[in-house]
């Protein structure tokens, strides 16, 4: 039997994706810290090894090679996985997975990127794409296409150049291809720079490369789990109010990221992007104090905290659009993972002060949990519930999407169940006034 719930239930769920059909949604973490790994660094951290606060993981990457060095003749048959040599890959991304994480192969780069100019191409794309997804074991893929020799187009949000609308035609091919052969949703994140998406505000940009990743995302939106424009390597942007802001800004960091989660009206009359809801969007700046665009950590502290409505206070200049900010705001990446290590981990340490999860139970709430128990979590075959006190209480499991999948009445104080049936996913366990996950594998 199935039915939608009615007691609320979306702390346990904040931040999974909402999905029609049978596919189960891959568990994203409710907050996340983004970071990439770069595989040429990879004598000096082993990926199993980095910093615990790395949720998602993008392997940098899978990329074209140009042949001359400079990654401007880069033609899709060419690419390849640098790490491919590499015999403890495989084994430390189910390392990290077996831990909650989410890992990730970005496609492109600087000096990876390329265009797919035909439907052969597409075909390519498509099915080395899939190679590397089956022999790693990945959760899914990053976008990081880059350079204008690659992305610039002529045509609109709704009607992209011919290579725009071939890159969406692969990642929908990947996308149904991935939901058929491992019955869960593709994880899909997309890394572009901010030329190619908040650009759409100035008419140098939207007319110079044409906004085509703006054509990707309201192609690809309801695909989209997270997106994390890069907000760095740019002198300025144009924020909703028509004015610029510098990089490395409270402002910056600001503007570009209400106009990400806003949406606007491009210049040069390239169309309308119509935004991302902010627990698809992540902040995404450089680990490294030298780098461009890099911000202080207290600055980055203030910013995050008038984004997310936590303070009313306007940290600069600009004020934003949406009174009460975005609660939702789903957290912070940043290149590199490698990078971050050099300099003792302080992105990811400084991380844990502006996201976390935290609970906000009541004491008298944490009791009632602890009057509930079930193991084991994660479970295959079959979970145990134990209860304080042997009075008849109704017991039940709900999915994702709010169904009750099982549901029984339970009298002992231990009791067996099976869940064999259930596919694997995240689920909430009823009984009462409590209420636990549960990880099916």
């Amino acid at each position: 039997m199935k039915r939608h719930f009615a007691y609320p239930i979306a702390l346990f769920f904040l931040g999974l994706l909402t999905i029609s059909g049978t596919v189960r949604a891959q568990q994203i973490p409710c907050n996340v810290l983004v970071g990439y790994y770069q595989t040429s660094w990879g004598s000096q951290v082993r990926l199993k090894n980095i910093n615990s606060n790395y949720n998602v993981i993008c392997l940098s990457f899978l990329e074209a090679g140009g042949g001359d060095g400079d990654g401007t003749n880069n033609v899709v048959d060419d690419l390849s996985f640098y790490a491919s040599s590499w015999t403890h890959v495989a084994t430390d991304i189910a390392t990290l997975q077996a831990q909650g994480k989410i890992v990730l192969m970005s496609i492109g780069g600087a000096d990876g990127s390329f265009k797919l100019n035909s439907a052969a191409d597409v075909t390519t794309f498509v099915n080395k794409t899939k190679a590397i997804i089956q022999t790693y074991g990945v959760n899914g893929i990053d976008i990081d296409m880059e350079q204008q020799t690659y992305l610039n187009q002529t045509g609109t949000i709704s009607a992209p150049s011919a290579h725009i609308a071939n890159l969406i035609s692969g990642l929908q091919q990947l996308r149904d291809w991935y939901q058929t052969y491992y019955s869960r949703k593709m994880v899909l994140t997309l890394v572009p720079e901010t030329a190619y998406v908040t650009g759409g505000l100035s008419n140098y940009e939207s007319s110079t490369y044409g906004v085509p990743y703006l054509a990707i995302i309201e192609a690809m939106r309801n695909d989209i789990d997270l997106l994390m424009v890069q907000l760095y390597n740019v002198t300025s942007e144009y924020g909703l109010d028509g004015y610029q802001y510098a990089q490395g800004t409270m402002d910056f960091v600001i503007s570009q990221t209400d106009a990400i989660i806003k949406g606007f009206t491009c210049k040069n009359s390239k169309g309308v992007y119509s935004g991302l809801p902010a627990s698809k969007v992540v902040v995404m700046l450089p680990a490294d104090p030298a780098g461009n665009g890099y911000m202080d950590p207290t600055d980055l502290q203030t910013a995050i905290n008038y984004l997310k409505g936590n303070s009313t206070d306007i940290p600069d200049s600009y004020f934003l659009q949406t009174p009460g900010g975005y609660p939702g705001l789903r957290g912070l990446g940043t290149w590199s993972i490698n990078i971050d290590y050099s300099n003792s981990y302080a992105f990811a340490t400084n991380y844990t002060t502006m996201f976390n999860c935290v609970s906000t139970a009541t004491e008298e709430q944490q009791t009632i949990q602890e009057e509930l128990s079930l193991y084991p979590n994660p479970a295959t075959q079959q979970i145990t519930i134990e209860k304080v006190v042997a009075t008849e209480q109704h017991l039940e499991i709900v999915n994702v999407m709010g169904e009750i999948l099982h549901e029984q009445e339970i009298t002992d104080t231990k009791t067996s169940i099976d869940i064999s049936a259930l596919p694997a996913g995240l689920y909430v366990v009823k009984m009462g006034d409590a209420s636990k996950k549960l990880m099916i594998q």
